[in-house]
């Protein structure tokens, strides 16, 4: 992932860019950052997957850099951080996602940046595993529930007659990793894509196909919960 942060006030740059390198590594985010105080000297629109764009900037202002990304890269997320909310109409023009009041930096960066990652991954819909090295592409809606086995992950996919990638990888940072993109931790082997819930009941989930896996005893009303409020929000929306 490539997040671009542009804006003319050296301390406002130095602040996201250590606040979100902090997040991605919470959350296991592979990402590289571009940090600029002159917009006319980015030269890495081409890769940016999300921008954040000062708008009120000496020269060229955020917004025309945000219609010259738009240019080469339709799908990015874009979100601006400005003092004044009043910018807001001209952002429509490039499909601006969330406007950041630089008062809010501390509080709401952070919630704007998850969701910003869930937008970008809406129309990714994929998730990079390595196998001897090797990088492979997995759309997301080819995964049925990925199960560990001491420090190796078992993939199993939809399609092919259930075929199967295995990998290392620590559950957890598949979780993090996988979290926003609709997948539920039901127990400590199990992450499910929720896609593919056809019952959930208290004792057990059955996946398409048939696929029967017990929740945690422990945590079945706050899964069901998560689970529910998923559905509210996705179900119908999923591209």
């Amino acid at each position: 992932m490539n997040i671009l942060i542009c804006d003319d006030n050296e301390n406002a740059v130095n602040t996201i860019t250590t606040m979100l390198q902090t997040r991605c590594q919470e959350k296991c985010i592979s990402a590289k950052l571009y940090s600029y105080t002159q917009p006319e000297c980015v030269n890495v629109l081409e890769i940016i997957d999300i921008a954040f764009l000062d708008i009120d900037m000496p020269g060229m202002n955020g917004i025309t850099l945000a219609k010259n990304l738009r240019l080469v890269q339709p799908r990015a997320v874009i979100i601006f951080v400005t003092n004044f909310i009043q910018y807001a109409p001209e952002g429509y023009e490039v499909k601006a996602f969330r406007y950041l009041l630089k008062s809010d930096i501390s509080i709401r960066l952070v919630e704007f940046f998850d969701l910003a990652v869930q937008e970008m991954l809406k129309c990714r819909k994929v998730v990079t595993i390595k196998i001897n090295a090797e990088s492979i592409d997995i759309p997301i809606h080819d995964i049925l529930y990925l199960e560990s086995e001491g420090r190796i992950i078992v993939m199993h996919l939809v399609h092919n007659g259930h075929a199967t990638y295995r990998f290392y990888e620590s559950m957890t940072n598949m979780e993090k990793r996988m979290e926003m993109l609709g997948f539920l931790r039901i127990q400590k082997s199990y992450l499910v894509n929720m896609e593919y819930i056809e019952i959930f009941q208290h004792n057990r989930i059955q996946l398409a196909g048939g696929i029967v896996l017990t929740p945690s005893e422990k945590n079945r009303a706050e899964l069901k919960k998560k689970y529910l409020l998923w559905r509210g929000e996705n179900k119908w929306s999923i591209c």
